[in-house]
């Protein structure tokens, strides 16, 4: 504010909220000794920012090490001047800086486009709580593009960009000495490279696969989700699926089920998406306590949405009847409103699930759904051409 190192203090929404004007005694964990530890006012003025920073040597930071609750957002010019030298910055720092400028983007005090700039500075990160963050945030930008579209193809090129230099250091399997944080990270980023279509990553996984596809519990543990997922959705048929599913009634490592019931309704294959579905009244594959996430992995395939939201009207009463005395048989309420991102089906989940608004246990979970749908589609609506243009720069 005209030159002056300026902090202030206000409340934090995602979703509807209103300010009430509360006030905390915050501690900021600042880096520079004109800070005061606790900020008791609405606003406080430090002084002249250059002069405090010729001082210091340093840009200012607050929340130094991210072990206080609260939010910060810097001003462009501020942001700039931590970004100046980012690759000094610890992975803690950069962590940060992306996770809260994501929670912003969702709260709308941002956009999504303040995100992408950062990804792709700490994309060379070998810092696992980093990658996490990184990709997190890119899942997110998925909900701007509709499938096969061009802007999807343009996101798929920014997750290639984001990813592929990390995929050629990593490769598929660990190495000896390697560190736990590239142990971590492999994952994260062998997910990256199968949705940017990185043509080496597709083909080496499945000669992978190949040489394990008697045994999938064989296959590196910490590779085998990204390479069974890369499978059903590059190589999927019904005689695939019929084997993983196989191996999914018989696997006794729960590791290797999870890894199974996450890849297959990931197929790109409707008539094994129908396959799937036909099985979620058999007990003997899928068990009612598991059938959530089987509904889930379907429902948020965009070959696979039709299909699973059909099945959900459809079979309700049957659901209710099986699972209904159970605690979370409400989360299918849940669970679909955290897929659903368009108008159509907010109309759609409205007209199914208002007329159901009076019946004990459900209203409340009914009309808090409502309103992350409803959100979530304005957001979208909000942010979608500003996003989409981020990306398109980052390309450049």
């Amino acid at each position: 504010m005209n030159g002056k190192l300026t902090l202030s203090q206000k409340q934090f929404f995602i979703g509807e909220g209103k300010d009430v004007g509360r006030q905390w005694q915050i501690p900021l964990e600042s880096n520079y000794a004109a800070a005061p530890q606790i900020m008791k006012d609405k606003e406080i003025v430090l002084g002249d920012y250059a002069d405090l920073r010729a001082k210091e040597g340093k840009p200012f930071r607050l929340n130094v090490g991210n072990n206080s609750h609260f939010i910060v957002k810097y001003d462009d010019a501020l942001l700039a001047d931590i970004l100046k030298d980012a690759d000094q910055l610890d992975p803690t720092t950069k962590l940060q800086l992306i996770q809260d400028t994501r929670l912003q983007a969702e709260a709308g005090v941002t956009t999504y486009a303040a995100v992408v700039p950062l990804l792709k500075r700490f994309k060379d990160s070998k810092s696992n709580i980093v990658n996490t963050a990184i990709y997190q945030a890119a899942r997110q930008l998925r909900k701007f593009v509709a499938p096969d579209s061009a802007e999807e193809k343009q996101l798929k090129a920014f997750y290639n960009q984001l990813s592929a230099e990390q995929y050629a250091r990593l490769g598929l399997t660990e190495k000896a000495g390697e560190s736990v944080d590239d142990q971590l990270t492999r994952n994260w980023i062998l997910g990256a490279a199968g949705y940017a279509e990185n043509s080496d990553a597709i083909a080496q996984e499945h000669k992978l696969f190949q040489q394990h596809a008697d045994d999938v519990a064989s296959l590196p543990a910490s590779a085998r989700p990204a390479i069974l997922a890369n499978e059903t959705e590059h190589f999927s048929s019904t005689q695939l699926a019929d084997q993983l599913l196989d191996a999914y009634r018989t696997a006794v490592d729960p590791s290797v089920k999870s890894a199974l019931a996450q890849a297959l309704p990931a197929s790109d294959d409707e008539a094994v998406l129908k396959q799937i579905i036909a099985l979620y009244k058999d007990p003997d594959t899928i068990k009612p306590q598991d059938l959530r996430s089987w509904y889930r992995g379907v429902l948020a395939n965009p070959k696979g949405e039709q299909l699973a939201w059909d099945w959900l009207r459809d079979n309700w009463e049957w659901l209710n009847e099986t699972v209904g005395g159970d605690m979370e048989f409400t989360t299918y309420i849940t669970v679909t409103a955290g897929v659903f991102r368009t108008q159509q089906r907010l109309d759609e989940f409205k007209a199914f699930f208002e007329p159901k608004i009076d019946v004990p246990g459900l209203g409340r979970e009914i009309k808090m759904d409502t309103s992350v749908i409803t959100s979530r589609v304005a957001l979208i609506q909000s942010q979608q051409a500003t996003v989409n243009q981020a990306v398109a720069d980052a390309l450049k």
